[in-house]
């Protein structure tokens, strides 16, 4: 209970649902339609120095039946970028697409260590302020603030920008 709390309001999270006209198998294909196969080894150190090929793709990641592991396939380096997995299901008036996004695990578990780096750093110089200054507290609540703010800010407007393109995606041509 304690951590389905937490990952709901500390760890960056973001869901949706979205609803299209057509078959779960065509909202398949059209997941499919905006995702490439990850780079080889190769293929990435050639990418890291420009050279890429022109697609459409605007993911990367495996689609497999009715389920989906993407991630944006971005031109510059985001250590907060969306891990997305989402399911299509079969709904009555068409189909339903379950979309859960959330940072990567390494990213976590480096943002822990930072957070209470910074908050147990924070909480000392706050023990001894009596003996020293105020000012030099601020510093590992400084380094706190913004170890959040980065986390919040690399997170959440990829995630908003995945979730626009994910749904046009597949409401393209539900008419």
């Amino acid at each position: 209970m304690l951590i389905k709390w937490l990952s709901t309001r500390i760890m960056p999270l973001y869901r949706f649902e979205s609803d299209a006209m057509s078959s779960p198998t065509v909202v398949s294909h059209r997941v499919q339609a905006i995702t490439r196969v990850a780079p080889s080894t190769w293929g990435s150190i050639k990418e890291s120095f420009g050279v890429r090929e022109n697609t459409t793709a605007s993911f990367i990641g495996i689609v497999e039946d009715n389920t989906f592991r993407l991630r944006r396939d971005i031109r510059y380096r985001n250590s907060f970028l969306p891990q997305i997995r989402g399911m299509v299901s079969e709904a009555p008036s068409g189909s339903r697409i379950l979309v859960t996004m959330h940072i990567h695990p390494f990213a976590v578990v480096f943002m822990c260590f930072w957070l209470c780096g910074a908050g147990a750093g924070a909480l000392t110089m706050f023990s001894n302020s009596a003996s020293g200054s105020v000012f030099s507290s601020l510093i590992p609540v400084g380094m706190f603030v913004i170890g959040i703010a980065l986390t919040l800010i690399g997170f959440y407007p990829e995630a908003y920008k995945a979730r626009r393109l994910i749904e046009g995606a597949i409401r393209r041509n539900n008419a």
